[in-house]
């Protein structure tokens, strides 16, 4: 081989070897020419091992993420124990229902009830069954048994509040404090 074709057949398999480069940063490898980046090409024309490629190093493409959606709560309603309705002291072991709690919903909506709570100070606690108090109107909750209906609810549990003083909470189905009465 004499000295010009050397020098031809060495600068294509250099331009070869560039173009494999650029395709390998494009692509992340280099096999389609068979060509080993560190392929020594003195006479021989360049081989390269059968499935070589050039070192690339992947960058992570960030993917978007959807912004969540604050959903707001619902806004608590103006429902409240109405202490002077209520009768904390009234009762008996015998007949528990005269001892019972008012609450009345001040709110322009009905309030649907469903899973609130009327706790007293030392945790004793009622949860609400399925209920809607309408706007305007009251119901009384008796500690003890009874059937329930739009206007008396009963606790079934005997003698709830203390005669000279006891705090009710009022607590939505979200657990959050709507109202509370001390006495």
């Amino acid at each position: 081989m004499t000295g010009g074709t050397a020098v031809v057949q060495s600068r294509k398999a250099l331009q070869l070897e560039l173009l494999c480069l650029i395709v390998a940063m494009t692509l992340g490898l280099c096999t389609a020419a068979g060509l080993d980046a560190g392929s020594e090409s003195g006479g021989d024309t360049a081989r390269a091992e059968a499935g070589a490629y050039l070192p690339f190093v992947a960058k992570p493409k960030r993917t978007p993420t959807a912004t969540p959606t604050v959903t707001p709560l619902p806004r608590i309603y103006d429902v409240r124990i109405e202490g002077p309705c209520s009768s904390f002291k009234g009762g008996s072991t015998k007949d528990p229902n005269g001892e019972y709690v008012c609450i009345k919903n001040h709110d322009a909506q009905n309030v649907d009830m469903t899973l609130w709570l009327v706790r007293d100070a030392a945790a004793h606690t009622y949860t609400f069954p399925t209920f809607v108090l309408n706007s305007g109107a009251t119901v009384k909750l008796h500690s003890g048994p009874g059937s329930n209906t739009s206007t008396d609810l009963y606790w079934g549990r005997g003698l709830v509040w203390n005669n000279d003083h006891d705090t009710v909470y009022l607590y939505d189905a979200l657990g959050r404090q709507v109202n509370m009465y001390v006495y």
